[in-house]
């Protein structure tokens, strides 16, 4: 799931490797704020900042999705859903990932020649085998 502001980083990923789950789903939404108290004056600042992090979160979208700020704030007005498709086809994401590409979406690492390696760069008498000096 990607949901909101992780949507949009999702969508801000280099292209062609922006991959989802086929079982995965993704929600953009415009920034909230929850309930508020306070002085006229604290949530006359809260709706000031509202209004800065929605103008800002709209602009990455923008980047990451190539629509205009105007047709997102639109089509996002009311949450939104998408299926892996739907948000490959909006843009948010490049491919769906399939158990056949898993092998080539992870590098395999062979941990144990890799330890191996690191022991043989250990000099003898190297930091680790110098004496504390107390």
């Amino acid at each position: 799931m990607a949901f909101g502001q992780a949507a949009m980083l999702l969508s801000l990923g280099a292209k062609g490797y922006r991959w989802l789950q086929p079982n995965s789903s993704t929600k953009l939404y415009l920034p909230k704020v929850h309930k508020s108290t306070g002085s006229v004056t604290d949530m006359w600042i809260k709706a000031k900042e509202l209004d800065a992090n929605t103008d800002c979160f709209l602009e990455l979208l923008e980047k990451g999705i190539g629509k205009s700020k105007e047709e997102l704030r639109k089509d996002i007005q009311l949450s939104k859903y998408f299926d892996a498709q739907e948000a490959i086809d909006y843009g948010i994401a490049d491919r769906i990932l399939q158990p056949r590409d898993a092998a080539t979406a992870y590098e395999k690492r062979n941990y144990d020649e890799m330890l191996a390696q690191q022991k043989a760069k250990r000099r003898p008498g190297g930091p680790q085998a110098a004496a504390s000096g107390f």
